[in-house]
């Protein structure tokens, strides 16, 4: 069965945490969803066709693990005034999808990845790779009995043209008086060729130590990082906690087929793709359930 590898990996997946015994699971379910979205939108998820497909994938896919997911249309003007005048606006879709609280008035963490790729490339590391892990993310918190905060689920258009989707939405949520707690993102998370399992993240101070604690808990390796190129910038603009975790980019250990033709879905490297989600997903845990506050 290709949906999740078996009947008895999606009982795991969505009853508890994914912890390490269950990570064979979790890494043949997420090559399964990359290769059915690969195939679905090859050869790019570059123009507006390619990712109108891409986004009605994510709605049927969201809404087979019982995850209601939305259509976010925006319109976002050009870098310079003058350039509306000669130029359309930037236009696309960003694909969301609600987990609630268990409490009244609660805050909203947002959890994010972009689903565009480069032109000419297949976007499997950058980023299907996130969405993956994402999305194995959501399933699971879905299943939590008690949820201090609500979570966004969201899949960001046109990254790859100056991170468009994501600031639409923050400025969606701000405009709508959301008080967003945080913002948690994973951008290229499945290359790993030197075997050490390091994981880099871009996060505030108090975020970093949660996620460091996480780590020494999973026994995966982690090292701080800066970026400036993907979405969680488009948060952290507007003074909101948003952390990135990627693979080891800045350590130069990062994968060869970004914005390539080959960045296909054989590259991936899946236990070091299910380490990542395992570690977001521990921190995500913490903080709904209040262990991390």
């Amino acid at each position: 069965m290709r949906f999740w590898g078996s009947l008895a990996g999606l009982v795991l997946l969505v009853t508890g945490p994914v912890m390490a015994q269950d990570s064979s699971v979790l890494e043949a379910s997420q090559r399964d969803f990359v290769e059915r979205f690969l195939d679905a939108t090859q050869p790019a998820r570059s123009t507006v066709s390619q990712r109108e497909i891409a986004a009605d994938f994510l709605i049927a896919e969201l809404e087979r693990r019982g995850l209601v997911a939305e259509r976010r249309p925006y319109l976002e003007p050009n870098v310079h005034p003058i350039l509306d005048l000669i130029m359309p606006p930037f236009s696309g879709t960003n694909i969301t999808a609600s987990i609630p609280a268990t409490r009244d008035e609660a805050s909203l963490i947002v959890l994010g990845a972009h689903y565009d790729s480069e032109a000419g490339s297949p976007g499997a590391d950058d980023n299907a790779s996130g969405i993956a892990a994402l999305i194995s993310i959501a399933v699971n918190l879905s299943r939590m009995p008690e949820r201090r905060y609500s979570v966004m689920l969201a899949f960001f258009d046109q990254e790859e043209e100056g991170k468009v989707g994501s600031q639409a939405l923050v400025r969606q949520l701000l405009a709508d008086k959301i008080d967003i707690h945080s913002m948690h993102s994973i951008d290229m998370a499945g290359w790993d060729s030197d075997g050490d399992g390091a994981i880099e993240i871009d996060a505030p101070d108090i975020w970093f130590a949660r996620y460091q604690n996480a780590a020494t808990r999973l026994e995966i390796p982690v090292s701080r990082a800066s970026y400036d190129s993907t979405d969680h910038v488009s948060f952290r603009a507007h003074g909101i906690d948003a952390i990135c975790l990627s693979e080891a980019f800045r350590a130069g250990d990062s994968s060869p087929h970004r914005h390539r033709s080959s960045d296909m879905a054989e590259t991936l490297n899946h236990a070091y793709l299910a380490a990542n989600t395992e570690l977001m997903l521990a921190v995500l845990r913490d903080t709904l359930s209040g262990a991390a506050e």
